[in-house]
């Protein structure tokens, strides 16, 4: 992580630094040439004032006036250390008069230059140019500016020479005022990009412990890191990865804990079993039993003892199969009415046996689900066989089935053995008993099948019980709408 913080802190750094200097550059050269264009203006605007008097002069004839005036332009030029020079155009037609010349360049050792821009003034142009000036011995701003007769003809020039030190030593100046600026962006650009650097870096760094303590196993672990950002959303995600793995852990705590309870119960349920026909065996085997009635009887036993594991067995494999996520169920329109009606034609031979009736009520022969017609009759046959196997004998079981908001109910009634209240909520669990039941036979997992098929389907199962009202078990489904097919209506409810 080290090595983005680096590559962040140069990155942006060489960013900051190469702007700050641009930038710099650019005002230093913006600087220098306003401040020469200035100067470059002043002696400008002093050689057009004297070319124009030197004009105005030339064409009245008024020496004295114009040599009054020429003594104080050169006093003012002393004082600025200029040099103002009114010089003859010696090749025009009517040069000027050296009555109104101050200086004679014949005698003079000018730069070319210098000429260049006087012979760009001959001809009507003005033309300056700054360098060092031999004669000067320091570099000098000279500018030319043509002297016209009245009748527009170029008659002379005027050459204004200024020294370019105070300009020189303002731009230096302004350079290392720019230079020290320069060097305190410079350094703020830095501490800038060291903190933008680890800002973003050490997020980064905090996600990745966090991501090895999730690795290591305590899921618990949080970022800590709120930032309404990219980096945030990141550390959010995490952070909604430990809440995930703390539920997968808790999930998986209890699934373990389920299933060392399982096979633990399942020891228990089949040791009773198999020591019972170990017993009779063994009693069969030693011959200590010769009474043929007493054999049968003991062979019975046996009998009664493996039908019970081969129900424990199925219903273990009916549960496995239910609480696969893979498992599918054929799934199709289902009058629960006519489900339940088959359920009690098929048991209607056990509750013969003890004298007890059967019935299914309805209030509207249309209680339509989406489910599986096997399953929603197995669970049926749960309920039917616990309301016969704890009901009183003679006694009546009932089934209404009755629908409204859009949910159909179905309830199961017995009267018989009476689940305390304190035990409703347990009797969905694995291998569970009331304790007033006694030792009935069973399983103990038809309950948690039931509960399985009914929330497969969406559904809800419930349980209440008393002396008066008796047991019942209250299973409740989303209806589907009436508005089907002519023809699954026509296999729904034929005699419609």
């Amino acid at each position: 992580m080290k090595k983005i913080f680096w590559r962040v802190l140069v990155y942006f750094g060489v960013v900051l630094i190469v702007f700050t200097l641009l930038i710099g550059m650019l005002f230093t050269r913006f600087n220098r040439t306003n401040i020469i264009k200035t100067y470059k203006k002043q002696l400008g605007s002093l050689a057009a004032s004297v070319a124009n008097q030197t004009s105005q002069a030339a064409k009245e004839g008024d020496n004295d006036k114009f040599q009054n005036y020429l003594r104080s332009i050169e006093d003012y030029a002393e004082m600025q250390d200029i040099d103002v020079w009114v010089i003859s155009h010696r090749d025009a037609k009517e040069p000027l008069s050296e009555d109104f010349t101050n200086v004679d360049i014949s005698s003079v050792d000018l730069p070319e230059k210098t000429h260049s821009i006087l012979d760009s003034a001959y001809s009507g142009k003005k033309k300056s140019y700054s360098a060092f000036d031999d004669i000067y011995k320091k570099t000098m701003l000279h500018y030319a500016m043509p002297v016209y007769n009245n009748r527009g003809y170029v008659i002379g020039a005027v050459l204004v020479s200024g020294p370019m030190m105070m300009q020189e030593n303002i731009i230096v100046q302004y350079e290392k005022y720019l230079l020290f600026s320069v060097s305190v962006g410079l350094l703020l650009a830095l501490l800038l990009a060291l903190y933008f650097s680890s800002q973003l870096s050490k997020p980064i760094i905090r996600i990745k412990e966090s991501a090895l303590i999730l690795a290591a196993g305590h899921y618990g672990y949080k970022t800590g890191i709120e930032r309404r950002d990219e980096i945030g959303s990141l550390a959010e995600s995490m952070d909604i990865l430990s809440d995930r793995l703390v539920e997968g852990e808790k999930l998986r705590q209890g699934i373990e804990q389920t299933r060392r309870d399982f096979f633990s119960n399942v020891s228990h349920e089949l040791r009773t079993p198999i020591t019972v026909m170990k017993g009779y065996a063994d009693t069969l085997v030693d011959g200590s039993v010769d009474e043929p009635e007493k054999q049968q009887e003991y062979l019975a036993r046996i009998r009664r003892e493996c039908d019970s594991m081969e129900r424990l067995v199925s219903d273990l494999l009916i549960l496995s199969r239910m609480q696969n996520p893979d498992f599918q169920l054929n799934k199709e329109v289902l009058n629960v009415i006519a489900v339940a009606q088959d359920a009690m034609r098929s048991l209607r031979i056990l509750m013969k046996e003890k004298d007890m009736t059967g019935v299914v009520e309805y209030r509207d022969a249309c209680s339509l689900i989406d489910g599986d017609y096997d399953r929603i009759r197995q669970l049926f046959v749960i309920l039917l066989e616990n309301a016969v196997k704890y009901g009183q004998e003679g006694s009546k079981i009932q089934i209404l089935v009755e629908h409204a908001d859009g949910r159909v109910r179905a309830q199961v009634k017995n009267y018989g053995s009476v689940i305390p209240e304190e035990e409703w909520e347990h009797v969905f669990e694995k291998f569970y008993r009331a304790g007033n039941h006694g030792e009935k036979d069973g399983s103990g997992l038809g309950l948690v099948v039931a509960d399985n098929i009914v929330k497969r389907h969406g559904g809800e199962i419930s349980v209440s019980s008393s002396e008066k009202e008796g047991t019942c078990f209250l299973v409740d489904f989303p209806e589907i709408s009436e508005n089907l097919f002519p023809e699954v209506q026509e296999n729904l409810f034929p005699g419609n």
